[in-house]
């Protein structure tokens, strides 16, 4: 993988589309992107061993979408990393199984509980990310727009298709869980 990014990163330095300087940046950028994408479709394997492939692939995109801007909980490596979003993966889909394919009670408490602490808590900041005050409010307002948009599949999947209701309701509740452990120390801080 480092090879093959470090072939792309030369090609656009010959094409110069980007400083040499940069290179590093960009080698750096591809690799993770690759990590990014190999674990995702690793996470999707493994989820289709215990749950339908329509769930498991709408659980871990709700998972993305909604911890690109909210961060949270970071594992101080890639494998502490990987064993955790696995771990992760597996209680979503035996919480969801144990909520069944309809939306109840239980589904819209911890979408109330998950709003509410995505909305007071996130986006969470650490020694990595080190975004400045100006910077977290405007991710706030982006996370904001994303829940907004979030809750309105969620309104029109309860409509259509309840299990995948409750599989992004779940996936919401679990970013909502990796803010908070991230508010209280856990993790990379």
């Amino acid at each position: 993988m480092e090879r093959f990014a470090k072939k792309i990163v030369q090609k656009c330095v010959q094409m110069n589309l980007i400083e040499e300087d940069q290179s590093d940046w960009l080698s750096y950028s591809l690799q993770r992107r690759f990590m990014n994408i190999a674990g995702f479709l690793f996470l999707i394997l493994l989820g289709v061993l215990i749950a339908p492939f329509q769930q498991v692939l709408l659980l871990n995109l709700g998972l993305a979408f909604l911890r690109e801007k909210t961060n949270g909980l970071h594992m101080p490596t890639k494998l502490l990393c990987f064993v955790f979003s696995l771990i992760c993966e597996y209680s979503c889909l035996f919480i969801l199984h144990q909520l069944q394919a309809k939306v109840s009670f239980v589904s819209i408490i911890l979408l109330i509980i998950s709003t509410g602490v995505i909305v007071v808590l996130a986006p969470c900041n650490n020694a990595e990310i080190h975004c400045s005050s100006l910077e977290l409010q405007s991710i706030k307002k982006s996370v904001h727009r994303r829940l907004a948009l979030y809750s309105l599949l969620i309104v029109i999947f309860i409509v259509l298709k309840p299990i995948l209701a409750n599989t992004l309701i779940i996936a919401e509740f679990a970013v909502a869980v990796l803010v908070a452990l991230s508010r209280l120390g856990v993790g990379i801080q």
